[in-house]
């Protein structure tokens, strides 16, 4: 049976695409030939790759830099005249994506056909052929849309064969407000995938939320709740893993708070479960969640969940005080209780989270798709799984397999004349092309997996290569490192350890066949990195260093390094007060009581320092004065300096920064309140204390208008850094 998915763009991230890759991977494995249509093409490859035996159609390509672009997809000049205006995709669509869709309902040859939007199910209605089952998707609930969008769909709805649910009170709700139609309403749940990524140890003091920056998932309350936490247990740490229009608005929140220690804003991750894996506890704060993809895959990571009972998904997964917690919206205090129930009872919180295990188990891909074959069965008509019914489509695997029989016999004989010098002149000049084929050496598509020990050890996994004869390659400028890969019964492994000398920088990593010197990326498909979460540089010899593998942005495999002979890891940063105050503790060396901390101006010889530093043990507090670069400021409006920060202890320097850790770029993830101070001239200047893209601490300053909004941070100066722990 075949079986297509209509999806408006296959190559983004979000919880719709999440589920529709899921279910599809599931029926293909059943043995169903599935296709996902995606409407618009927005990148090369998709952020959430396919399962194998699901093909993916882009119908146009949106991309502006690619030779297939067509001019006439301009949704600006040319709008769309049939999608439904109300839905969220009108904006990305044009009178193309309208033609193409059309054309393609009108010539797919699929036995079912899979709308997975409003605006999609609109038109599958309309232009879907009649002689193939028409299913709807909501992957939101009945309430959640516009009234428009609302009345275009479910008028749509009486026109399809089947419309399903992701819960069975969202079915109820459609029955009630569609009765008496023929089209059959049902509840198929999402199904999640068992993460092939090892469980959490709930060892890591983190609580783990990831879902988009909008209103809906109410991350503000969350953000609010946690801050009662961080009042009994400043140990803990929040992460949100995410994008969206509010993430300007939360960070401002965070900031505001004074929880920029202890929240971070992660962004938006295309392989969330091994993220899961870091966290203790998982959050979910939303007003309304049709499903909840996220509360399973944190329960399939062995997270227990607390999730404020809204409609309608949460309630139907998890049990209250089993698995999880069920908590009214909108009660900040009440979340934060839960969450520092679980906090404070180990005991309880690793019952919770082996129950939540269990759950998930029951929300997989293999269950939606039987469910999901059992409503194609009950229909009836072309989609029911009868190959009988359809000899057509019988003859196309029987003539591929008769060709395959036949090319099975006569490789080995051209393979034999090719390496004969009398037949292979013959053999190349009759079949040029084959015989290409036939002599080219295989090439190799490396994919690896990659996790991190509990002692730092970096365990690589390669697939894709055809040899057992294989080495890793690291490397960075003119600097390799190559690593055997060894044999393992479903992978070649290699481990990267404390004895491979690795300098400061980021090294990539390649796979090469040592037979012909050939080389390539390592794609990475899954890096576990829980085992760093909280853990300080480490001293090897006589350099302090950090490892931390990462996937790049264009889906690659690096290992992000830090090396140096002293370094002070950055804990807490606090603004408040008149100075710039930060905790850290030195690795490599113990510090003197002549230790200054140094401001130098990037790209001048322009510095100044300060002796207020305090030294106990490794533990050490720094300041530095606002008044120093408020005084020194020569850069105004949009324009800026940026400031270096470093200690010198007996006249050795120092490097500053946060290079523990699991997390390679701190810029966009740890923010830092800003300070404002009256320069000498009276203008108002502002002092932002950032990471840089090395991890090390910096401060960007610049004069500013009286009208910029200014913030006033809350935390006090150093005597309550003194107390702070500060988590993840």
């Amino acid at each position: 049976m075949k079986i297509s998915f209509l999806l408006f763009n296959a190559y983004g991230i979000g919880g719709t695409i999440r589920s529709t890759m899921n279910l599809a991977g599931a029926l293909a494995e059943a043995g169903h030939e599935v296709e996902i249509a995606s409407v618009v093409r927005s990148r090369e490859h998709p952020a959430l790759k396919p399962a194998p035996g699901v093909r993916i159609h882009p119908l146009v390509e949106a991309r502006r830099d690619s030779a297939a672009f067509d001019p006439e997809h301009d949704p600006a000049a040319h709008p769309s005249r049939l999608y439904l205006r109300a839905d969220g995709p009108y904006d990305h669509s044009s009178t193309l994506t309208d033609r193409r869709i059309v054309e393609w309902l009108g010539s797919t040859d699929a036995d079912v056909i899979v709308g997975t939007r409003p605006g999609i199910n609109v038109l599958l209605a309309e232009y879907g052929p009649r002689g193939a089952l028409r299913i709807g998707q909501e992957h939101l609930t009945h309430s959640m849309h516009k009234p428009v969008i609302q009345s275009a769909q479910d008028q749509a709805i009486a026109d399809l064969d089947a419309f399903t649910t992701v819960s069975y009170a969202d079915a109820e709700c459609y029955r009630d407000a569609l009765p008496g139609i023929d089209t059959e309403i049902r509840c198929i749940p999402n199904g999640v995938p068992t993460p092939d990524v090892a469980a959490s140890t709930g060892r890591n003091k983190v609580v783990v939320a990831a879902g988009r920056l909008i209103p809906v998932k109410n991350y503000s309350l969350l953000i609010e709740a946690f801050g009662h936490v961080v009042a009994e247990r400043p140990d803990w740490s929040l992460r949100l893993y995410g994008r969206g229009r509010l993430a300007g608005r939360l960070r401002e929140q965070i900031m505001t708070a004074g929880l920029s220690n202890h929240v971070r804003l992660m962004g938006a991750i295309a392989s969330i479960e091994p993220e899961w894996a870091k966290g203790a506890i998982a959050a979910v704060s939303s007003n309304a969640e049709s499903f909840g993809m996220t509360l399973v895959e944190a329960m399939h990571a062995g997270l227990p969940v607390v999730s404020t009972d809204c409609p309608y998904g949460p309630g139907e997964i998890i049990d209250d005080g089993r698995d999880g917690f069920l908590v009214q919206p909108g009660d900040p205090k009440a979340f934060a209780a839960a969450l520092l129930d679980l906090i404070e009872d180990d005991e309880r919180r690793h019952a919770m989270a082996q129950a939540a295990r269990a759950k998930a188990l029951t929300f997989t891909p293999h269950t939606a798709a039987e469910r999901f074959l059992a409503l194609v069965s009950e229909l009836g008509g072309p989609g029911a799984p009868d190959p009988v019914s359809t000899p057509g489509r019988m003859r196309r695997p029987v003539r591929g397999a008769v060709r395959e029989r036949v090319g099975t016999v006569a490789r080995p004989v051209l393979r034999a004349s090719l390496r004969s010098p009398v037949l292979a002149p013959a053999v190349r000049a009759l079949m040029p092309r084959r015989a290409k084929r036939l002599t080219r050496v295989p090439g190799f598509h490396p994919v690896a997996r990659t996790r991190v020990t509990t002692d730092g050890d970096i365990v690589v996994d390669v697939t894709g290569v055809p040899t057992p004869q294989a080495a890793l390659l690291l490397r960075r400028g003119d600097d390799t490192l190559r690593v055997p890969l060894h044999p393992e019964p479903a992978s070649l492994r290699a481990r990267i350890g404390r004895d491979h000398v690795l300098g400061e920088g980021e090294w990539t990593v390649y796979v090469e066949r040592p037979a012909d010197g050939v080389r390539r990326r390592a794609d990475s498909l899954t890096v576990e990195t829980a085992e760093l979460v909280g853990r300080t540089p480490q001293v090897v010899g006589d350099q302090v260093t950090s490892r931390i593998p990462r996937t790049t942005g264009s889906g690659h495999l690096a290992v992000r390094t830090w090396a140096r002979p002293a370094h002070l890891e950055i804990g807490a940063v606090d603004t408040g007060g008149t100075a710039l105050i930060a905790e850290g503790r030195s690795v490599g060396r113990p510090l003197g009581d002549d230790t200054v901390v140094v401001a130098s101006r990037r790209g001048e010889d322009t510095v100044f320092e300060s002796a207020e530093v305090v030294v106990s043990g490794d533990q050490v507090w720094l300041s530095l004065p606002h008044a120093g670069f408020a005084e020194r400021c020569r850069a105004a409006g949009e324009d800026r300096e940026l400031w270096d920060l470093y200690l010198v202890d007996r006249g050795a320097r120092i490097p500053v920064g946060r290079i523990g850790g699991d997390v390679a770029q701190r810029k966009g993830t740890d923010p830092v309140p800003p300070a404002f101070h009256e320069g000498p001239a009276g203008q108002q200047v502002r002092i932002g204390p950032y990471f840089t893209a090395n991890n090390s601490l910096a401060v960007a300053v610049r004069e500013v208008t009286p009208s910029e909004p200014r913030r006033d941070t809350v935390v006090n100066a150093q005597d309550s850094m003194r107390s702070v722990t500060v988590g993840g």
